[in-house]
Order: C-alpha cells, then structure tokens, then sequence
C-alpha cells in the first residue's frame, strides 16, 4: 500500500522523535542473550544450521547484544541497522572490545533498508518495528531482503500482555505531556515496584534506562498474533513456530526442553511467574521424555481458539513478557 504524504509525514515524526530518545538513552545495553536464546530459537523452530555459516540481518539492532550473540555462534556474517547513533556507537564498542570480526554497524532506517533484494539467508527485528510510524512497512522490508529458504523473525509488543502497562503509561503521559525526560522521571517515582522487577530481570544494572523504554517512549503499536500472522501470509511466508507458543498443548513441550532452566534466570523479579514456570517445568518432565538435544520441532500453525487462549494467558504475565516472537521461512520458489 502506498504511504500518503501525511502518513510520511507522521512517519518522519515519529522516527525524529524515537530516535532522538534512544540515541540518548541507549536500550538496553545490559541485556544477556545467552540466557534466552537457546529456549527461545527452539520454540521458534528455528535450527542452528538455519544461522550458522550463513549472512544475518538484525534489522533494528539497538546496543548489539542479539547481532553479537549470533556472531559469536556461527554466523559468517552478521550485520546490524539502526538509526540511533548513540545505540550503534555502544554496539560498536562492544564488538571491538570483544574483538568480534564478523559483526558491523551500519546506520539505516528499518523502513528502508538500504540492501539489496534477497541478500540475506537469516533476518530479524527484535522489539523494533512498534516504535515505527509503520510495522507492516518494516516487516515487508525484512521479507523482501530474505533470500528464498531463508528465515524471516520478528518480534513485537503484544496488544494482550502490554496492556498491563498500558495505564501507567497514561498517567505518566498525563502528568508528563510530550517530555519524554519528565515522563521516564514520573514513572520512576510513581511506580517503583513495577521498576523494581523490571531492574531485577536486567540484572538491576539499568534503572534509570528502563524508564525511558517503559514511560518515556515517545511512540509505540500493539498488536495481536491474528494481525502478525497475515502479514506473514500477506508476504508469502511459512509459519515455523512462535515465542511464546501460540497453542497451548506446546507449552509442555517448552517447559520440558533443558534450555528452559537457562531461560529462568530472566523470571528474576517475578517470583509468582518463575514458579509457576518452574511447576509446569517439573510436570511436563514427568508426562514427556525430554526432547534430544538438537531436535527441531515442526509446530502447526495455530488457529484463531488457539490464538486466543494463549494470548489471554499472556495477559496474566504482561509485566514479564511484553513481545511475542514470530519465525517462519521464506519459501524457494
């Protein structure tokens, strides 16, 4: 659908605005992606020769911890875009420092990527694309750069799990108007327990960081995985899992998989959540035999009940789990 030259213009606004914060106020800096990745790659049914030897594109890279991760475990190439120059400086400094060779930075707009077509056998946007004036944009971007057989992932804010937030946000807005500075500020102050745990999962290393990306954002969307998922269709791409599961018979496949007691470390904050987690964990060891290590899962695609049930589920847990992640694959022609 071509863009009028309204909706650029409330793009261009947004995109001045979400930038200016972020290259301020870097997110998140602190994040450790070891702990994640393995349970989240293989509820996405996402195998490691899917990435390993192969080009990676992170479309909206931010500080770098996710382009790092994947070069570090066997990408041959791995190249991150971003607009914000203060995010992709702190990148920058972390992969010298780590002396990470086969990673690089570039300036770019995620809505439109300066690459060529079909340039990269593994693409992805991780909590990006809901900060822009046009997620449906960004993601057709991330496709259409995608060679075919490739891996297309995104990641973004759930309108079910976020609404949690969703008045906290408003108040802070409320009391703070357009100052991104005094909004961050007000949601400091009013609403330290929810600050509280969100420092505990990062570690308690960025406070004053969590505040910008929680209250002080000048601009994000919600959406549903109905509304996800048609855009997948709309560009022609194979579902191949999600993160959290979509169907709820697959979350005991999840709790029964080793990588989860990696993952448990970012329940951190959220004693309640970790146990029920834990609780699940233990009873799907004991109903299933736990999936070989390697083993890459083919999901079905969940329906609309499916959809629903688990997405009210996340509702329950939204001050954890804000994204959901969707992976499917580019399909040769």
């Amino acid at each position: 659908m071509q863009a009028t030259a309204q909706d650029m213009e409330r793009i261009e606004r947004i995109r001045e605005r979400v930038v200016g914060m972020y290259s301020r106020h870097p997110w998140p800096s602190t994040r450790r992606a070891d702990e994640e990745m393995g349970w989240r790659l293989r509820m996405l049914g996402i195998a490691p020769d899917d990435f390993r030897g192969k080009r990676v594109l992170d479309s909206g890279c931010g500080t770098g911890e996710y382009a790092l991760w994947y070069a570090t475990h066997g990408a041959a190439s791995v190249l991150g875009v971003d607009l914000s120059e203060g995010s992709l400086a702190l990148a920058e400094q972390r992969r010298a420092q780590a002396e990470v060779a086969n990673a690089s930075f570039r300036r770019m707009d995620v809505l439109k990527l300066d690459l060529k077509d079909e340039s990269f056998d593994y693409s992805y946007s991780v909590g990006v694309l809901h900060h822009t004036g046009d997620p449906a944009r960004g993601f057709r971007e991330l496709c259409r750069v995608t060679r075919p057989g490739g891996v297309v992932i995104v990641s973004l804010y759930s309108s079910f799990s976020r609404l949690r937030l969703r008045w906290k946000q408003a108040l802070c807005k409320l009391l703070g108007g357009d100052d991104v500075d005094r909004r961050a500020l007000i949601g400091r102050r009013l609403f330290f327990n929810t600050m509280r745990k969100m420092n505990q999962r990062y570690h308690e290393t960025n406070y004053e960081l969590i505040s910008y990306d929680v209250f002080g954002f000048p601009h994000e969307s919600l959406h549903s995985a109905g509304e996800v998922l048609g855009w997948f269709d709309e560009c022609g791409i194979d579902y191949l899992g999600s993160f959290a599961p979509l169907r709820a018979r697959d979350y005991l496949y999840a709790f029964a998989l080793p990588e989860y007691r990696e993952f448990r470390s970012t329940f951190a904050g959220y004693p309640l959540v970790r146990a029920v987690a834990d609780a699940t964990s233990r009873l799907a060891t004991v109903l299933f035999s736990i999936p070989p290590a390697g083993e890459v899962r083919r999901f079905r695609r969940p329906g609309p009940a499916s959809r629903l049930a688990t997405q009210l589920l996340w509702f329950g847990i939204g001050d954890r789990i804000n994204c959901f992640t969707i992976a499917g694959r580019k399909p040769v022609r």
